[in-house]
């Protein structure tokens, strides 16, 4: 087992919104409360990071390493076709202290920014989505 933080990315993009209703639905569940890993952030790129291009969404997910997969962590709930890549984020990243982190605070329900991404805590964005501020 063991503490696990992972990119959720989907293809193609528009499923992306199927994500934050699973998200949505296992919260309202109370899923969250007894599960081993959950959604904390989306990340909206703004450069490549690897083969993902600028652009496209990510769903950061934190928690214990044997519940990342779609069934750990949206408990049944994720209802789509598409292609769910789960990319361990130290595939991606050299740790926190790595400068393409610098200036996004991940504790805050504020969305912070960066010239490689932007965060957004997951219910905010879920907010914005269901308001239409969502892209």
């Amino acid at each position: 087992m063991g503490y696990q933080e992972s990119w959720f990315y989907i293809e193609p993009q528009h499923k992306f919104k199927k994500l934050i209703q699973a998200y949505e639905k296992a919260e309202q569940s109370g899923y969250y409360e007894v599960a081993g890993a959950e959604p904390h952030s989306v990340i909206v790129l703004k450069q490549p990071f690897g083969d993902i291009p600028a652009g496209k969404k990510l769903l950061w997910v934190c928690g214990d390493r044997g519940f990342h997969c779609a069934a750990g962590v949206f408990g049944g709930e994720l209802k789509c076709s598409g292609r769910l890549r789960v990319i361990p984020v130290e595939a991606v990243l050299d740790g926190t202290d790595d400068p393409r982190m610098e200036g996004l605070d991940f504790d805050s329900p504020a969305p912070s920014e960066n010239r490689y991404m932007k965060r957004y805590s997951v219910a905010n964005y879920a907010h914005r989505m269901r308001a239409g501020l969502a892209r």
